[in-house]
């Protein structure tokens, strides 16, 4: 029988996972922890996305900003099996909004936030370390599509599930799979030539 693959691995890990629309009636009720799990779960893809929209200074307070909002307005979901989704729009809506007024109410933030801030791991300390992101890496990244750079990230960087990519970004799973494959190609093509260009460059430092 031909051994899985990591596709098909990460999806039967999937499978066993409390589904996301339990989680947030469990949060709505009032069970902070399923809310966690939640932010858990989706958190290095809500600072992804800001940090797309308002660079990296200001990633992470869009990020805690869009995270706190939609715990608040959690009552309001219409389909809790589209959580995912929903944050996504909460996340780009509020990096949008982000300006010189939203930091300055940031930094005035209210003690309700603080206490939620308190009673959420997830939000208790950075939202992402990026420190060991490789520099050329990187760089190659910037390179390529955005769509396809955001699912290589949240894939490989960040270990996302394939699943939750897609509800995420409100997309199929076939589609994320493909901006995978794809992706990994253009990728290894940017690599490729940023390695041609510095073998090139130190040929002619040597002349």
């Amino acid at each position: 029988m031909a051994k899985a693959s990591a596709e098909e691995e990460v999806d039967v890990e999937d499978a066993a996972e409390t589904p996301d629309e339990l989680l947030v009636v469990a949060a709505i009720l009032g069970d902070l922890s399923a809310f966690d799990e939640l932010a858990l779960r989706y958190r290095a893809a809500v600072v992804r996305t800001a940090r797309s929209i308002v660079g990296r200074d200001d990633a992470e307070d869009v990020a805690q900003d869009a995270l706190l909002l939609a715990f608040k307005a959690l009552p309001a979901v219409e389909n809790p099996a589209k959580f995912a989704a929903w944050l996504s729009a909460i996340t780009r809506h509020r990096a949008l909004r982000w300006s010189m007024r939203e930091r300055a109410q940031q930094k005035e933030r209210v003690d309700l936030d603080d206490l939620l801030l308190e009673q959420f791991a997830a939000l208790s300390g950075p939202l992402m370390d990026e420190s060991g992101d490789d520099e050329e890496l990187s760089l190659a990244l910037e390179n390529i599509p955005a769509d396809y750079a955001l699912v290589l990230r949240l894939r490989f960087l960040d270990e996302m599930p394939l699943k939750r990519v897609a509800a995420f970004l409100g997309v199929s799973l076939a589609t994320v799979k493909w901006r995978v494959h794809r992706g990994k190609l253009l990728l290894r093509e940017q690599v490729e030539l940023l390695r041609s260009r510095g073998t090139k460059w130190k040929e002619k430092k040597s002349c």
